[in-house]
């Protein structure tokens, strides 16, 4: 069963179509990443599935709640609850810098889902425990490195339960040796089952936690498969092309054709 179903997605920004009837399904537990140079329209379509932008056509369903392009009490009611179960982890941390980690990850439970105080700062500091940050809690974000932010980050979506999480390239703004810390925590939750879709260039984590990997270009889906379908066996030349520019030294003893 999808958890996630996108049919027919369309978004275009002036003159400049974005997304060009964008299908998509993703099942339950399943992390896919989704792959493609700059400006391809992956950022795009991951803010479409929460109607942060809104598609000009098309619809997204998710935990079998649909909303189609469209405006009215009825789309926002239910933008609003697609919203609330599904976490978004941005490029940049966007943490309120007023307030330390344990607040910002108390804010979600806080103002949307009404919890007490005290339940609220249980499950964050649950969530601070699970992303290594325990000793944090009471850290404003300028204190925090980069990746320590994007931790909290994490934690803060997680507290609102969603059933999807979405991150949109969350190592990108990272310095290199800060990475890691927080692939291992999305690593971590993949494990666990829960269901990601991750715009990523990171292939060593596709490599070992990507159930499906997706190349976007010029707005449409170029191709999709498997881990080894995608990177040892691309039947499209421009899904080679970009794999190889991507691939850092250690991942070029095998290109994307499978030749050494």
């Amino acid at each position: 069963m999808a958890i996630v179903e996108v049919r027919n997605l369309h978004k275009q920004f002036g003159a400049h179509e974005v997304l060009k009837g964008i299908d998509l399904d993703v099942s339950e537990r399943e992390v896919v990443v989704i792959m493609g140079p700059s400006g391809s329209g992956k950022s795009t379509l991951l803010r479409c599935l929460t109607f942060l932008e809104e598609p000009d056509q098309g619809s997204v369903t998710l935990d079998g709640l649909t909303a189609a392009a469209g405006a009215g009490k009825r789309h926002k009611e239910l933008v609003r609850r697609i919203r609330q179960n599904t976490g978004f982890v941005f490029q940049h941390f966007n943490l309120f810098p007023h307030k330390t980690a344990l607040q910002n990850v108390m804010e979600g439970p806080l103002s949307v889902k009404k919890l007490h105080v005290d339940d609220a700062r249980r499950i964050a500091e649950a969530l601070l425990a699970k992303v290594g940050l325990a000793e944090k809690a009471s850290t404003y974000p300028a204190m925090l490195s980069g990746g320590q932010q994007q931790r909290v980050a994490i934690a803060r979506a997680l507290a609102m339960r969603p059933r999807v999480m979405l991150y949109d390239e969350p190592t990108s703004a990272l310095d290199p040796e800060l990475v890691r810390e927080v692939l291992q925590v999305m690593k971590d939750l993949a494990v666990e089952g829960m269901t990601m879709i991750v715009v990523t260039h990171e292939m060593a984590f596709a490599r070992e936690v990507a159930n499906r990997v997706i190349f976007i270009d010029g707005g449409i889906v170029v191709e999709q498969g498997s881990v080894t379908e995608m990177f040892d066996h691309a039947r499209e030349p421009r899904t080679r092309r970009f794999l190889n520019m991507i691939a850092k030294p250690n991942d070029r003893e095998t290109d994307a054709t499978g030749r050494v």
